[in-house]
């Protein structure tokens, strides 16, 4: 994805994510330095204030691992993160960054066989390499925001739409979530 004059990628995902950032922060009455240390990993490290910051400017390509951090801080979901103030089904809060991978697997292979695409056809389309496809396909690796809206530009979509559209039903992994916490 392409930047402005200003470094700023024109990703409707960032812009969600920094509203969404922006929102917490003035609700929790904190500044930029407080609403950063909030942001820790599993292991107790905090997420570096260069990157929250860079986040909230829409400058960061960040990564469902960095976004799982945040949600986690604020105690909200990945999905309300990645939507910004779009309505999405109650379910797609649920999800977190490995039920994403899997979900966005999942459509990518079903946008595939819908088209009757080979996967190295489908890897062009949606612009990637066929290494980076295998490893969409596969739900591995730290997918970030740009790639996501890129899948959705080049199969015409919406990115918040496509990741979170009731066309394609959750994943199984929320079945099992759903029979753990009940």
């Amino acid at each position: 994805m392409k930047r402005d004059d200003g470094g700023v990628v024109n990703n409707p995902l960032r812009v969600n994510i920094a509203l969404m950032l922006e929102r917490e922060r003035a609700k929790r009455g904190l500044s930029h330095m407080h609403m950063a240390e909030l942001f820790r990993t599993a292991d107790g490290e905090k997420l570096a204030y260069r990157t929250y910051i860079q986040t909230v400017r829409q400058k960061n390509n960040v990564t469902l691992t960095t976004l799982q951090i945040m949600a986690n801080g604020l105690q909200v979901s990945v999905a309300g993160l990645l939507a910004g103030r779009k309505k999405v089904p109650e379910w797609a809060h649920r999800l977190d960054e490995n039920a994403i991978r899997k979900r966005l697997a999942r459509i990518i292979d079903f946008e595939r066989q819908r088209r009757t695409l080979h996967r190295y056809e489908m890897a062009e389309l949606i612009g990637v390499a066929e290494a980076t496809f295998t490893k969409l396909q596969r739900a591995s690796g730290n997918i970030s925001v740009d790639t996501i809206a890129a899948i959705a530009k080049a199969l015409k979509l919406g990115p918040v739409t496509f990741l979170f559209s009731e066309k394609i039903p959750p994943t199984a992994d929320l079945a099992v979530f759903d029979k753990v916490e009940k």
